[in-house]
């Protein structure tokens, strides 16, 4: 070739117009992709990601949202609409992830080879003397800009961009899809979207979702022609089956028409046809330049009905010990919905369990028990304490309530209810010196409540595991004694008081006899909030008993007794 061909080849490389199909068949087979289920995108394996790409094309669509399940193809979808944008409708572009550290490991391995390997964005690279415009949290191609950060006032200033897409935006703090939507300075042509699984009721990922134009991915029933979404509440089983595997193995999906009878087996080549002839259905009018699209795993073939029916069969359990958040995580993550704890107003009304306080006056054990917990909450001249008895199954009897006076009582009748040493812990938030002395002096452990959300465990592996209490810690009184300090999420264990108190999990018995007192206090905070804005607050400064019933639900999740069996790796 010689440099006049050369020259020709170049100018019509640069100067061709742009594509004129849609950026889901555009990708198709031509745009490298780093980890996917081919070489390249294919915009068939993913039929649920067609028309939230082609919205990357839309002129008229100024925002979208995208609530999706895990694991389904967003991030490949991502990549694929950054290789159309640069190849086919540049512009500037900003792409914000949730932590500059994530955004700029992905921008490192996958987007930068996907561009890199794609045959029409990778001559538009910067290159030679000009390499030094490629970096891990920014691109300057000749004839556009992107910018990689993550979700924090630093990296939302300044900039001017025509596109800006958000990713996992449940997990932001409150303001920053706001600074990020300011990035686009009301541009003419501006676009700003947002993809993420289901967050928070109320949140602004919620707020954002709520206002748009929504649509459900959707497939026809092959018996009676109805259009419907892949809803949960179609999925049904043989729940009379006593083996779990055995009874998920009969999950199916049953036609939304309450007059047809027609049922989806749990086949893949069956799962697959219904999605690959699926289309997006408007469910609900919102901003006219605002389109939200959604679908659950359901739509994905390649995830068995019967896993996802043990998924949930497990969150029930543990909404039965007394946690909810596997059952959070179920629909946040699977069904792409957002999460409400509806813990405020709906309480039921506690009544005793037939028993009195007087069966146990003397340390009588309960047939059922296998450990006794002692939680003492400290003020400044009185102790408020619960006494109650556990057994393996996460079920418990409240055998004593009270006021005590002195520190010296407070052993009593740690003695007289037969409760070991180290099963008798106290809240430290109060009178912090005095309080070590005394564990040091009897043998005691020390608690304390605070807002963090949970506390890293170390592991074998290196990796640790969070739990909603920390490891013990060695302190020191003023006189150098010795005890130890176990910090906890006020806000996980008063929630999964709550559920134990409501009655929704294992019985939490309480005596007929249990007194006004109790009765008042248990019942002194209610929740406020969801997500990262939640708090239990005050009603009254007599909260006592809901402190020591939080501080029992601490010990038994301790040891196994109610709460998750499953650690959060993160």
């Amino acid at each position: 070739m010689n440099k006049t061909e050369i020259l020709f080849s170049a100018f019509r490389s640069a100067c061709r117009p742009p594509a004129k199909t849609t950026p889901s068949e555009w990708a198709t087979g031509r745009v490298s992709l780093y980890e996917g289920l081919s070489p390249t995108y294919e915009a068939d394996s993913a039929p649920w990601l067609k028309e939230p790409l082609d919205a990357f094309a839309d002129i008229d669509a100024k925002e979208v949202c995208l609530l999706a399940p895990v694991g389904t193809g967003k991030t490949t979808m991502i990549e694929a609409a950054l290789a159309f944008i640069v190849s086919e409708d540049p512009g500037g572009t900003m792409i914000v992830g949730q932590t500059d550290a994530d955004i700029k490991d992905w921008s490192e391995t996958r987007m930068q080879y996907t561009l890199r390997n794609t045959k029409e964005t990778a001559s538009l690279l910067p290159t030679g003397k000009h390499r030094h415009k490629l970096r891990k949290d920014a691109i300057i191609f000749p004839h556009m800009s992107m910018f990689l950060t993550g979700a924090n006032i630093s990296g939302l200033q300044a900039k001017s961009m025509r596109r800006v897409l958000c990713d996992e935006v449940w997990t932001w703090d409150k303001g920053m899809i706001r600074e990020a939507q300011g990035r686009l300075h009301d541009r003419w042509n501006r676009q700003f979207y947002l993809l993420s699984q289901g967050g928070y009721v109320g949140d602004d990922w919620h707020k954002k979702w709520a206002a748009t134009s929504q649509h459900e991915f959707s497939f026809c029933c092959p018996a009676c022609e109805t259009w419907q979404g892949w809803r949960w509440e179609n999925v049904v089983y043989d729940d009379s089956i006593a083996d779990r595997v055995t009874m998920a193995q009969t999950a199916r999906i049953k036609c939304s028409n309450a007059d047809c009878d027609y049922h989806i087996d749990d086949k893949p080549q069956v799962r697959r046809q219904l999605a690959t002839a699926g289309k997006y259905i408007q469910q609900t009018d919102g901003m006219p330049d605002s389109k939200g699209y959604h679908y659950s795993a359901l739509a994905n073939w390649r995830l068995p009905l019967w896993r996802l029916v043990i998924e949930r069969c497990e969150a029930m359990d543990e909404v039965n010990r007394g946690n909810l958040d596997l059952l959070r995580q179920f629909i946040q993550k699977r069904l792409a919905d957002f999460w409400s704890d509806e813990q405020e107003d709906n309480r039921a009304i506690l009544t005793g369990s037939g028993y009195s306080l007087a069966e146990y006056d003397d340390g009588e054990k309960w047939e059922d028990e296998t450990h006794r917990f002692m939680t003492i909450d400290r003020q400044q001249d009185h102790f408020w304490a619960v006494i109650r008895a556990w057994s393996n199954d996460g079920s418990s009897r409240m055998l004593w309530f009270g006021k005590i006076d002195t520190w010296e009582r407070v052993k009593v009748i740690q003695e007289k209810y037969k409760v070991e040493n180290r099963k008798t812990q106290i809240d430290c938030g109060y009178q912090k010196d005095e309080v070590y002395k005394r564990c040091a002096q009897y043998g005691w452990l020390a608690l304390r409540g605070d807002q963090r959300d949970n506390y890293p465990h170390p592991t074998k592996s290196g990796k640790p595991i969070y739990k909603s209490y920390s490891r013990y810690q060695n302190v020191n009184a003023s006189d150098g004694k010795k005890t130890m300090v176990c910090f906890w999420s006020n806000l996980a264990h008063k929630d999964i008081l709550f559920q134990l108190r409501n009655q929704k999990g294992v019985s939490w018995e309480i005596p007929e006899d249990a007194g006004r007192e109790y009765l008042r206090q248990i019942d002194a905070e209610v929740r406020r909030g969801e997500g990262k804005t939640a708090v239990w607050k005050k009603k009254h400064n007599d909260n006592h008993a809901t402190d020591c019933e939080a501080m029992q639900t601490v010990l038994a999740s301790m040891l196994g007794i109610i709460g998750t069996q499953q650690d959060t790796e993160e």
